[in-house]
């Protein structure tokens, strides 16, 4: 039964599920009346109601009627069908938005009963999903039988091959499990699935943006394919290429944070100040190069779709041998043993050795190794690109791309001084 003192914080839920209808009922009635210059059922009132609908239900399930929610949500079903049956006849026979106010019921309900952070989540899904009809739609247009079977190997990969390995810790210094090891690849494979994704709906073309999204691939790709394209031009089209390396190499450094905190909370939590101020310092070096690109035509940003079997395994024999050079030269040299095997392995892979010291103990001291341990390699990947450029690369290639560079190369080094002093 809910008292007075609860009253605050019902009243915060209410304006919270009311913010869920109203974004979603918003996004729909401009997509209807604005976009598409067509009728619908629901509008933005009407979905802010139904938020309230669904919240009023909950909270009449809880307190007095415990029936009351599925009753609600049989009403509404009824509507909705009775409203698709006339768009239907019409001519009409999308079911986005009756889907979606059905689903907004069901968000206020999840909002009642304290799930907030969920049902913002679902909702800032939603949205995103519902204004980006046209994308998808010429996204689906674009996709090769290659790509299809890329993504049904990742579900293989993903949810068919991992229950079926073993969760047994095996081989010297039991670093290596099969199972771990699987997780860690469907982890990388997911993130730069997502990233290829994102280029091909909204585009790959050379820019600030197609080289972020870039970044999420791979780093070191786009940089010797812009190395290669850039090899004999000069001009903006040169700064532009820089523009895309520098903005894919400052990703990386966001990518490996998503990677670390995935795995390791607290480690990513230490580790964030310093790999935002380095990816900070990239992007602002990108984007000042990309006000003066001097109006060079744009290129394609040249990316593979990141899955099948053979790169997954190449992944997992290069992660299991992180993982064993890292419990190698820890026993035999102690944490700076961890670090001159950082900075190797960080010269090749930055996601393997992320991973790896991100598996690593919680303590403090581990914490502090695993950070400065992660920003060496990515010192050494940092350097190892910047050699592409310079050997790759043609002259106004490297001139452009230096002060990104060194950017980056600096703000690596005063964030692990700054670590290493506290």
């Amino acid at each position: 039964m809910q008292t007075t003192e609860d009253l605050p914080w019902l009243l915060v839920r209410v304006l919270i599920a009311l913010g869920i209808g109203f974004l979603i009922g918003l996004e729909r009635e401009y997509a209807k009346r604005v976009v598409d210059k067509e009728e619908q059922f629901a509008g933005l009132r009407t979905y802010t109601f139904i938020a309230l609908f669904g919240f009023t239900a909950a909270f009449l399930s809880a307190e007095h009627a415990p029936w009351a929610f599925l009753v609600g949500l049989g009403v509404l079903a009824a509507l909705v069908i009775a409203a698709y049956i006339k768009t239907a006849t019409a001519g009409s026979i999308g079911m986005t938005t009756e889907l979606a106010a059905i689903l907004t019921y069901l968000l206020g309900g999840l909002v009642f009963h304290g799930h907030i952070l969920l049902a913002v989540i679902a909702t800032v899904v939603v949205t995103v999903l519902l204004s980006l009809k046209t994308p998808l739609h010429k996204f689906v247009t674009t996709l090769t039988n290659e790509e299809i079977h890329a993504f049904i190997q990742f579900v293989v990969i993903s949810a068919v091959v991992l229950p079926f390995l073993p969760d047994v810790d095996f081989g010297p210094y039991a670093v290596w499990n099969l199972k771990d090891i699987w997780i860690m690849v469907v982890l990388v494979a997911g993130i730069s699935l997502a990233g290829y994704l994102l280029s091909k709906i909204l585009g790959n073309k050379g820019t600030l943006l197609a080289g972020i999204l870039g970044g999420m691939v791979s780093s070191t790709a786009v940089t010797l394919s812009f190395s290669r394209q850039a090899g004999g031009r000069t001009g903006g089209s040169a700064v532009l290429a820089a523009v895309c390396i520098i903005a894919a190499s400052s990703i990386m450094f966001l990518r490996v944070l998503v990677e670390a905190t995935v795995l390791n909370p607290a480690l990513g939590l230490r580790l964030a100040p310093a790999v935002v101020f380095v990816a900070a310092a990239g992007l602002v070096a990108a984007w000042a190069m990309h006000r003066r690109r001097k109006g060079a035509a744009e290129q394609d940003v040249p990316l593979k779709n990141p899955l099948n079997f053979r790169v997954a395994v190449q992944f997992a024999v290069i992660y299991m041998a992180v993982q064993w050079l890292v419990a190698f030269a820890s026993d035999r040299y102690g944490t700076e043993g961890v670090y001159i095997a950082s900075l190797l392995s960080g010269a090749t892979d930055m996601d393997a050795i992320t991973l790896s010291m991100a598996r690593q103990g919680r303590d403090a001291g581990q914490l502090m190794t695993g950070v400065i341990a992660i920003l060496l390699a990515s010192l050494s990947n940092t350097v190892v690109k910047f050699l592409i450029v310079l050997f790759v690369g043609g002259t106004e290639l490297r001139k452009a791309a230096t002060v990104g560079f060194a950017a980056m190369f600096a703000a690596v080094l005063i964030s692990v001084v700054v670590v290493w002093v506290m």
